[in-house]
């Protein structure tokens, strides 16, 4: 994923990994870094750097056996806490490139090993499980597996968290369930403490917080609010087009759903605009699954 790519090249790399995790529903993006220098938090050594970098190239090209054997091999050469810390990281971000990819029952295949390698060094109460967890729920809800879906939510509900970027991640999965069942106004209420915890974690201009208006506008889409739908939607649209870390499919996604919702306004021209304007992002991402694009070919 770039942004995991785009981080670990910073100056401290080699000090921390990135989890990132991603809520599916209307192409919402996490991207979720580890607070440096926090001791509850996992550190790496540059060999772990390394294998993700290596592990997230060849996903890049499409050779998820080889990246899988790499992780095993590397898990493999010798049982200790390091090891199982750093494949069960490296398993994360593997899970997060599938799910942005579209290729979802892979990301939560690789989410699952991530949440059971973790597990081996971590008790099920760490805030290290909180990320594959999320990419787990938020993968078997795409599948519409939701009582599976909220088995992992639930897990979530009970890690100790303290970082409002960690609770940020919380709220953002409940917002998607509660969505799904009709419960609208909780699942407002879900979203826009999500985005105000990313707000209070420095991070409201970030992909993260896009990806919570994201999810606001899509909420409001289905409570006929239009004008509010669009003034989510703008914003994020904003962010992601400025967003370091935000990722092609963000955008594809987002401009799907706003061609939607102007189509919905009768802003024909403006919807076939951001409707063409994302078919052709999409084909100019060749690693991008068909299934990630089917709410493109069918809006």
């Amino acid at each position: 994923m770039d942004c995991v790519v785009r981080r670990l090249a910073g100056e401290d790399a080699r000090k921390r990994l990135l989890l990132p995790g991603f809520a599916l529903l209307a192409a919402t993006t996490i991207c979720h870094a580890l607070a440096q220098g926090a001791s509850k938090y996992p550190s790496v050594s540059a060999a772990c750097v390394e294998l993700n970098q290596t592990v997230m190239t060849q996903l890049a090209n499409g050779q998820l056996t080889q990246a899988e054997l790499m992780v095993s091999a590397f898990l493999a050469a010798s049982v200790d806490r390091d090891r199982n810390s750093c494949a069960g990281l490296v398993l994360n971000n593997a899970a997060a490139w599938m799910s942005i990819s579209g290729r979802i029952s892979d990301a939560e295949r690789l989410a699952e090993l991530s949440v059971l390698t973790l597990e081996k060094t971590y008790p099920p109460y760490d805030v290290v499980l909180l990320p594959p967890l999320q990419i787990l729920a938020a993968a078997r809800f795409e599948q519409g597996k939701i009582a599976k879906a909220r088995e992992a939510f639930k897990r979530m509900q009970s890690i100790q968290i303290e970082r409002p970027q960690d609770r940020a991640l919380v709220h953002g999965m409940a917002a998607v369930l509660l969505q799904a069942e009709r419960r609208r106004p909780e699942a407002e209420t879900e979203y826009i403490a999500s985005l105000r915890s990313w707000e209070e974690a420095g991070r409201g201009e970030t992909a993260d917080a896009a990806a919570a208006l994201n999810g606001l506008g899509s909420l409001y889409i289905d409570e006929q609010k239009l004008a509010e739908a669009r003034r989510a939607l703008d914003r994020a649209l904003a962010i992601f087009s400025r967003a370091p870390d935000a990722v092609p499919m963000d955008r594809i996604k987002l401009l799907s759903l706003r061609g939607a919702l102007l189509a919905r306004m009768g802003d024909w021209r403006e919807a076939e605009n951001d409707l063409q304007d994302a078919l052709s992002m999409s084909d100019r991402e060749p690693w991008t699954h068909p299934v990630a694009l089917r709410s493109l070919l069918s809006t």
